[in-house]
């Protein structure tokens, strides 16, 4: 299997790094995975995932949103905590379309004989591929795995407020021990492309094969989600996992050889759907 890590995608304000993985004997289709929130390319088990996408014939492309927190030089840690106070939606639809736009004007990506492009989003990544399979002409299938179903999570408007008056807000990673701000240019942000940012619009619009995967006992996007965009997207395909929990069982960091039972099997039912 060919692997290449750390590919520096250019952006004026930070660079995107990617990872490529396909067999010599590949497939013409590449797949774009979109990590979720405090997530990244290297969380848990993403590069084993990424390895049974490329046995299976695919192009597999992982990439970090720029404003995710994870720097160039510690490809698993957050220090660049700044880019993440930064960070907004709009700054992630940016991301994913410079990838797609990437894949189709770099020398090595074109010898690779692309023809169709699949894009698969996790939790908050889910948002992100659903509005931007409906935005981009190119994207021809695509899969979301513990989805949200609408952009707007800030919570009540005491926490707005609060946010407001303080500057940012702040996300305790547990796993870390950091604490994660979000200046509240995220929300002003936000309300300026609230048009652009309806999940329920984008859904509604998709004339796409799409593939909805989630956990029944998804307790940090609970499974109603799911049912939401299902509900907007009628000719989607609905895979309801019973006991599977938001990472389908994958943790991090995650050192066993095989993919837990829930995750394979979103795995082996992505691959099936877009092959």
């Amino acid at each position: 299997m060919i692997e290449i890590r750390n590919i520096i995608i250019p952006l004026e304000t930070n660079p995107i790094l990617a990872d490529l993985f396909y067999e010599k004997n590949h497939g013409n289709t590449l797949v774009v995975f979109c990590h979720g929130f405090k997530g990244f390319k290297d969380w848990g088990a993403w590069n084993l995932v990424a390895s049974e996408f490329a046995k299976a014939g695919f192009i597999f492309l992982k990439f970090n949103f720029s404003h995710n927190g994870v720097g160039k030089e510690q490809v698993q840690d957050f220090t660049r905590l700044d880019l993440f106070f930064e960070n907004n939606y709009a700054k992630e639809l940016e991301d994913l379309e410079v990838v797609l736009d990437w894949t189709n004007r770099d020398e090595k990506m074109q010898e690779l004989g692309i023809e169709k492009i699949c894009l698969i989003g996790h939790s908050r990544g889910g948002g992100i591929v659903v509005q931007g399979a409906a935005n981009n002409s190119v994207v021809s299938k695509l899969a979301t795995w513990a989805s949200i179903s609408h952009f707007d999570r800030f919570g009540d408007e005491q926490i707005k407020a609060d946010w407001r008056s303080s500057g940012y807000r702040n996300f305790f990673n547990g796993r870390t021990q950091q604490d994660m701000k979000i200046g509240y240019q995220f929300y002003e942000d936000y309300q300026v492309n609230r048009d652009q940012l309806d999940l329920e619009k984008a859904a509604s619009g998709l004339n796409k094969p799409y593939l909805i995967a989630h956990g029944k006992n998804d307790d940090s996007v609970g499974f109603s989600h799911a049912q939401r965009l299902k509900k907007w997207s009628p000719e989607a395909e609905l895979l309801l996992i019973d006991g599977a929990n938001h990472v389908f069982g994958a943790k991090h960091p995650y050192t066993e050889e095989f993919l837990p039972t829930h995750l394979q099997e979103v795995v082996d039912e992505t691959i099936k759907f877009f092959s």
